[in-house]
């Protein structure tokens, strides 16, 4: 006859800690992972839409963020924020190669306090081959999507943050620089990015800029076309449907609190101008995309 075990009784329940139950509230979307390798000298400028982990697995760069240079060697992680502008440079003559992920956090409003768990731009990894095994089991998952792919992926993509986050405290504090106002081409379209992506439910157009910076609207116009090849208002219309878009995936916002959220003052000019860039109208996108 068999024996009853209560495993209760020696049993040490564990204690919840901040970290992890803020990380429990988030879910990850993965949109892209892959390697990028390169042996010439390149110089790109460039945004991105959603958050970045750059792992620099041989090589160097340079990358530029409001106006302060970061270099990456072998077992660095880049931390790229959205809708910031980057300028990257590799050395020349010098094999880099780093893999990448790119994804979104959801919900929306928890996007801040996340990236505020990152204190520098520049982590160095403690444990390479762990962290490039993560990427890669990342990247498997995605290819193959078995059931369960994406439960696997967020418990991947959350175990690689506390690493993140881990060497980060482990490392000496580099607090983010405090950048003054420059009026050259590139430093002026980071403090105009910063300034939009604060400020997006209110007037953000190119006279708004010009009289926050003291610099001509044309000034600022064509600053933006040398360096993001699109206008300002094309840039500020661009993040307010990556907001939008955002937003619409959850259940937590009317449409009408949406479009305030984002800049527009009427429904029927959000609706519109929300057709215009994404095919469908924001409840057909709501309920095309609805997990």
């Amino acid at each position: 006859m068999g024996k009853y075990f209560d495993s209760g009784d020696k049993s040490h329940p564990l204690i919840s800690d901040p970290l992890s139950d803020f990380l429990e509230q988030l879910t990850f979307h993965v949109n892209s992972v892959g390697t990028w390798k390169r042996n010439q000298q390149a110089l790109a400028h460039y945004t991105i839409k959603d958050v970045e982990f750059i792992f620099y697995t041989s090589g160097e760069s340079t990358t530029t963020i409001l106006g302060t240079e970061y270099t990456c060697c072998t077992h660095d992680l880049l931390i790229l924020e959205p809708m910031q502008l980057y300028t990257s440079q590799n050395k020349d003559q010098l094999h880099t190669e780093y893999q990448f992920i790119h994804f979104d956090v959801q919900p929306l409003s928890h996007l801040r306090p996340f990236w505020d768990l990152f204190h520098t731009a520049v982590v160095h990894m403690q444990h390479p081959d762990e962290i490039c095994t993560l990427i890669q089991t990342i990247q498997r998952q995605v290819s193959e999507q078995k059931p369960g792919y994406l439960t696997n992926i967020n418990a991947l993509l959350k175990l690689l943050i506390v690493q993140v986050l881990r060497c980060q405290q482990a490392a000496p504090a580099r607090p983010r620089p405090q950048v003054p106002l420059h009026t050259g081409p590139q430093l002026l379209v980071d403090q105009c990015l910063a300034y939009i992506g604060s400020n997006l439910k209110g007037d953000c157009s190119v006279q708004a800029l010009s009289r926050h910076f003291s610099v001509s609207s044309n000034h600022i116009y064509k600053s933006f076309m040398k360096v993001l090849n699109q206008s300002p208002s094309r840039y500020v219309t661009q993040l307010r449907m990556f907001r939008a878009k955002s937003m619409l995936l959850s259940d937590l916002f009317t449409m009408e609190e949406i479009a305030g959220e984002v800049g527009y003052s009427s429904l029927a000019h959000f609706s519109k101008v929300f057709k215009e860039n994404n095919q469908y109208s924001p409840s057909e996108y709501r309920r095309r995309n609805r997990s």
